[in-house]
Protein backbone atom coordinates (compact mmCIF):
# COMPACT_ATOMS: atom_id res chain seq x y z
CA UNK A 1 0.00 0.00 0.00
CA UNK A 2 1.14 3.28 -0.93
CA UNK A 3 2.51 5.13 1.95
CA UNK A 4 0.65 8.44 1.75
CA UNK A 5 -2.60 6.35 1.71
CA UNK A 6 -1.24 4.36 4.62
CA UNK A 7 -0.83 7.79 6.54
CA UNK A 8 -3.46 8.72 6.02
CA UNK A 9 -5.89 5.92 6.46
CA UNK A 10 -4.11 5.33 10.02
CA UNK A 11 -5.41 8.50 11.26
CA UNK A 12 -9.26 8.33 9.88
CA UNK A 13 -11.89 5.81 11.42
CA UNK A 14 -15.84 5.00 10.99
CA UNK A 15 -17.45 6.29 14.35
CA UNK A 16 -20.61 5.70 15.35
CA UNK A 17 -22.31 9.29 15.66
CA UNK A 18 -24.04 8.63 19.01
CA UNK A 19 -20.96 7.57 20.38
CA UNK A 20 -19.75 10.96 20.31
CA UNK A 21 -19.86 13.83 22.62
CA UNK A 22 -20.20 17.67 21.20
CA UNK A 23 -18.76 20.34 23.30
CA UNK A 24 -19.95 23.87 22.56
CA UNK A 25 -23.88 25.04 21.32
CA UNK A 26 -24.50 25.76 17.41
CA UNK A 27 -25.35 29.14 15.75
CA UNK A 28 -28.66 28.26 14.33
CA UNK A 29 -28.32 30.52 10.95
CA UNK A 30 -24.53 28.70 10.97
CA UNK A 31 -26.19 25.20 10.87
CA UNK A 32 -28.94 25.61 8.80
CA UNK A 33 -26.45 27.13 6.02
CA UNK A 34 -24.29 24.28 6.73
CA UNK A 35 -27.13 21.53 6.28
CA UNK A 36 -28.51 23.22 2.88
CA UNK A 37 -24.81 22.62 1.75
CA UNK A 38 -23.59 19.44 2.84
CA UNK A 39 -27.58 17.96 1.74
CA UNK A 40 -27.16 19.62 -1.67
CA UNK A 41 -23.40 18.41 -2.15
CA UNK A 42 -24.15 14.87 -0.56
CA UNK A 43 -20.47 14.83 1.44
CA UNK A 44 -18.84 15.50 4.39
CA UNK A 45 -16.34 17.63 3.49
CA UNK A 46 -13.44 17.65 6.69
CA UNK A 47 -13.59 14.81 9.23
CA UNK A 48 -14.61 15.70 12.54
CA UNK A 49 -11.65 15.95 15.18
CA UNK A 50 -12.33 13.61 17.66
CA UNK A 51 -10.04 13.05 21.17
CA UNK A 52 -9.38 9.56 21.14
CA UNK A 53 -9.57 9.16 24.92
CA UNK A 54 -12.66 10.85 25.89
CA UNK A 55 -14.46 10.87 21.91
CA UNK A 56 -15.15 14.52 22.29
CA UNK A 57 -15.84 16.42 19.67
CA UNK A 58 -12.81 18.63 19.25
CA UNK A 59 -13.25 20.65 16.10
CA UNK A 60 -17.13 20.12 13.82
CA UNK A 61 -19.16 20.19 16.38
CA UNK A 62 -21.51 22.05 13.15
CA UNK A 63 -21.27 18.86 11.34
CA UNK A 64 -21.45 16.51 13.85
CA UNK A 65 -24.95 18.47 14.79
CA UNK A 66 -26.00 17.57 10.83
CA UNK A 67 -25.30 14.11 11.01
CA UNK A 68 -27.60 13.59 14.13
CA UNK A 69 -30.28 15.85 12.65
CA UNK A 70 -30.50 13.71 9.37
CA UNK A 71 -30.29 10.72 11.20
CA UNK A 72 -26.90 9.50 9.80
CA UNK A 73 -25.50 6.83 11.67
CA UNK A 74 -21.68 7.22 11.33
CA UNK A 75 -19.18 9.75 11.27
CA UNK A 76 -15.51 9.95 9.59
CA UNK A 77 -13.81 10.84 12.31
CA UNK A 78 -9.51 11.51 13.07
CA UNK A 79 -9.00 10.56 16.42
CA UNK A 80 -6.14 12.93 18.34
CA UNK A 81 -4.10 12.66 21.37
CA UNK A 82 -5.76 15.52 23.35
CA UNK A 83 -3.57 15.44 26.10
CA UNK A 84 -0.67 16.02 23.48
CA UNK A 85 1.14 19.63 24.20
CA UNK A 86 0.84 20.00 20.55
CA UNK A 87 -3.06 20.76 20.60
CA UNK A 88 -3.40 23.84 21.99
CA UNK A 89 -6.53 25.95 23.24
CA UNK A 90 -6.95 29.12 22.82
CA UNK A 91 -10.91 31.09 22.16
CA UNK A 92 -12.49 33.23 19.91
CA UNK A 93 -13.84 37.05 20.95
CA UNK A 94 -17.29 38.52 19.91
CA UNK A 95 -16.36 42.07 18.55
CA UNK A 96 -18.67 44.30 16.85
CA UNK A 97 -19.15 48.15 15.58
CA UNK A 98 -21.51 48.71 18.47
CA UNK A 99 -20.51 50.63 21.14
CA UNK A 100 -20.29 49.83 24.92
CA UNK A 101 -22.62 51.86 26.18
CA UNK A 102 -25.68 49.94 23.54
CA UNK A 103 -24.03 46.67 25.50
CA UNK A 104 -24.26 47.78 28.81
CA UNK A 105 -28.00 49.61 27.95
CA UNK A 106 -29.34 45.74 26.63
CA UNK A 107 -27.93 43.83 29.44
CA UNK A 108 -29.61 46.13 31.93
CA UNK A 109 -26.59 45.66 34.40
CA UNK A 110 -24.48 48.25 36.03
CA UNK A 111 -21.10 47.06 35.18
CA UNK A 112 -17.76 47.65 36.79
CA UNK A 113 -15.02 49.74 34.90
CA UNK A 114 -11.45 48.46 35.09
CA UNK A 115 -8.15 48.90 33.46
CA UNK A 116 -7.36 46.31 31.28
CA UNK A 117 -4.62 44.21 33.23
CA UNK A 118 -7.09 44.38 35.72
CA UNK A 119 -10.39 42.80 33.88
CA UNK A 120 -8.35 39.96 32.27
CA UNK A 121 -7.24 38.74 36.02
CA UNK A 122 -10.77 38.75 36.88
CA UNK A 123 -11.83 36.82 33.99
CA UNK A 124 -9.06 34.14 34.04
CA UNK A 125 -9.96 34.14 38.33
CA UNK A 126 -13.46 33.17 36.98
CA UNK A 127 -14.88 36.39 39.12
CA UNK A 128 -16.56 38.10 36.03
CA UNK A 129 -18.30 36.75 32.59
CA UNK A 130 -17.12 39.11 29.96
CA UNK A 131 -15.00 41.64 29.52
CA UNK A 132 -15.98 44.77 27.14
CA UNK A 133 -13.22 46.87 25.70
CA UNK A 134 -13.16 49.86 22.95
CA UNK A 135 -10.17 51.57 22.44
CA UNK A 136 -9.53 55.44 21.35
CA UNK A 137 -5.93 56.33 20.37
CA UNK A 138 -4.26 54.42 22.62
CA UNK A 139 -6.62 54.54 25.57
CA UNK A 140 -9.00 51.27 26.56
CA UNK A 141 -12.00 51.51 28.03
CA UNK A 142 -13.04 48.28 29.56
CA UNK A 143 -16.19 46.98 31.64
CA UNK A 144 -16.89 43.81 33.48
CA UNK A 145 -20.10 41.76 33.54
CA UNK A 146 -21.03 40.06 36.09
CA UNK A 147 -18.20 40.61 38.26
CA UNK A 148 -19.05 39.07 41.58
CA UNK A 149 -16.35 37.20 43.71
CA UNK A 150 -16.21 33.49 43.69
CA UNK A 151 -18.00 32.50 40.82
CA UNK A 152 -17.65 28.79 39.52
CA UNK A 153 -17.56 27.49 35.89
CA UNK A 154 -21.36 26.72 35.39
CA UNK A 155 -22.38 30.03 36.67
CA UNK A 156 -19.70 31.70 34.54
CA UNK A 157 -21.49 30.27 31.77
CA UNK A 158 -24.91 30.46 32.71
CA UNK A 159 -24.32 34.11 32.77
CA UNK A 160 -22.69 34.04 29.22
CA UNK A 161 -25.85 32.27 27.99
CA UNK A 162 -27.89 35.49 29.36
CA UNK A 163 -25.74 37.87 28.31
CA UNK A 164 -25.53 36.59 24.50
CA UNK A 165 -29.33 35.68 24.47
CA UNK A 166 -30.01 39.77 25.84
CA UNK A 167 -27.58 40.79 22.98
CA UNK A 168 -28.92 38.51 20.36
CA UNK A 169 -29.96 42.14 18.26
CA UNK A 170 -26.32 43.09 17.96
CA UNK A 171 -24.17 42.17 14.61
CA UNK A 172 -21.20 40.25 16.39
CA UNK A 173 -18.32 38.73 14.44
CA UNK A 174 -16.33 35.98 16.08
CA UNK A 175 -12.32 36.32 15.58
CA UNK A 176 -9.34 34.28 17.06
CA UNK A 177 -8.36 35.68 20.42
CA UNK A 178 -4.71 37.11 18.99
CA UNK A 179 -6.87 39.47 16.57
CA UNK A 180 -8.09 41.63 19.69
CA UNK A 181 -5.68 44.11 19.67
CA UNK A 182 -5.83 44.75 15.42
CA UNK A 183 -9.95 44.47 16.14
CA UNK A 184 -9.44 47.09 18.75
CA UNK A 185 -7.52 49.63 16.35
CA UNK A 186 -10.53 49.23 13.55
CA UNK A 187 -12.70 50.52 15.97
CA UNK A 188 -14.87 47.32 17.17
CA UNK A 189 -15.89 46.81 20.59
CA UNK A 190 -14.09 43.48 21.73
CA UNK A 191 -15.33 41.26 24.05
CA UNK A 192 -13.41 39.22 25.97
CA UNK A 193 -13.59 36.16 27.64
CA UNK A 194 -11.58 33.49 29.31
CA UNK A 195 -9.95 30.32 27.75
CA UNK A 196 -10.71 27.28 28.70
CA UNK A 197 -8.54 24.04 29.41
CA UNK A 198 -8.35 20.99 28.18
CA UNK A 199 -10.09 19.47 31.74
CA UNK A 200 -12.86 21.87 31.35
CA UNK A 201 -13.85 21.24 28.13
CA UNK A 202 -13.79 17.01 28.54
CA UNK A 203 -15.58 17.30 31.90
CA UNK A 204 -18.52 19.57 30.61
CA UNK A 205 -18.34 17.91 26.98
CA UNK A 206 -19.00 14.26 28.59
CA UNK A 207 -21.55 15.53 31.14
CA UNK A 208 -23.53 17.19 28.12
CA UNK A 209 -23.33 20.99 29.33
CA UNK A 210 -22.16 22.61 26.42
CA UNK A 211 -20.09 25.62 26.07
CA UNK A 212 -21.97 28.58 24.26
CA UNK A 213 -20.74 28.88 20.31
CA UNK A 214 -17.26 29.86 19.60
CA UNK A 215 -16.23 29.36 23.17
CA UNK A 216 -12.77 27.14 22.15
CA UNK A 217 -10.09 27.37 19.54
CA UNK A 218 -8.33 24.27 18.80
CA UNK A 219 -5.17 24.36 17.06
CA UNK A 220 -4.76 20.85 16.31
CA UNK A 221 -1.33 19.74 13.71
CA UNK A 222 -1.71 17.62 10.63
CA UNK A 223 -5.76 17.79 10.67
CA UNK A 224 -6.75 16.12 7.60
CA UNK A 225 -9.41 18.30 5.10
CA UNK A 226 -11.07 18.01 1.85
CA UNK A 227 -12.05 14.32 2.30
CA UNK A 228 -15.08 14.61 1.09
CA UNK A 229 -17.03 11.64 2.15
CA UNK A 230 -20.36 10.90 0.16
CA UNK A 231 -23.36 10.83 3.07
CA UNK A 232 -24.61 7.80 1.32
CA UNK A 233 -21.63 6.12 2.63
CA UNK A 234 -21.99 6.72 5.69
CA UNK A 235 -25.73 5.14 5.94
CA UNK A 236 -24.00 1.81 5.23
CA UNK A 237 -21.98 -0.46 8.01
CA UNK A 238 -18.87 1.12 9.53
CA UNK A 239 -17.01 -2.06 8.04
CA UNK A 240 -18.26 -0.86 4.48
CA UNK A 241 -17.85 2.88 4.79
CA UNK A 242 -14.61 2.42 5.87
CA UNK A 243 -14.05 0.51 3.05
CA UNK A 244 -15.37 2.74 0.49
CA UNK A 245 -13.54 5.45 2.01
CA UNK A 246 -10.19 3.24 1.85
CA UNK A 247 -10.97 2.61 -2.25
CA UNK A 248 -11.82 6.71 -2.75
CA UNK A 249 -8.90 8.28 -1.04
CA UNK A 250 -6.60 5.02 -3.11
CA UNK A 251 -8.02 6.44 -6.24
CA UNK A 252 -6.78 10.31 -5.19
CA UNK A 253 -3.08 9.03 -4.47
CA UNK A 254 -2.68 7.18 -7.64
CA UNK A 255 -4.38 10.92 -9.15
CA UNK A 256 -1.89 12.93 -7.56
CA UNK A 257 -5.21 14.53 -5.43
CA UNK A 258 -3.59 14.28 -1.72
CA UNK A 259 -0.92 16.53 -0.64
CA UNK A 260 0.58 16.76 3.31
CA UNK A 261 2.15 20.18 4.25
CA UNK A 262 4.91 20.89 6.66
CA UNK A 263 3.72 24.85 7.07
CA UNK A 264 0.97 26.43 7.82
CA UNK A 265 -1.89 26.85 5.49
CA UNK A 266 -4.50 29.26 4.80
CA UNK A 267 -7.54 27.59 2.86
CA UNK A 268 -10.05 30.07 0.84
CA UNK A 269 -13.66 28.51 1.25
Amino acid sequence: MDTTLQSVLKELRIAPVHSLFPHEQIIPPHLKKLKEAMLNMGYLVDPLVIDKKSRVVLDGNHRYRVLKDISCPNAVVQFVDYSSDNITVGTWFPATSAPISRLVKLSGEKPERVDFEEGLSSLNKKTSTFMAVSMRGRKKTCVLFNSIAGKNLDEIIENQNALLKKWRGVRFVYMADFCAEELLRKGYTVIYRKAYTKQEIVERAKSGRLFPPKSTRHVIPNRIIRLNMKLGWLQESRKEAFRLMKNMLAKRVYEGNIRHYTEPVIVIY
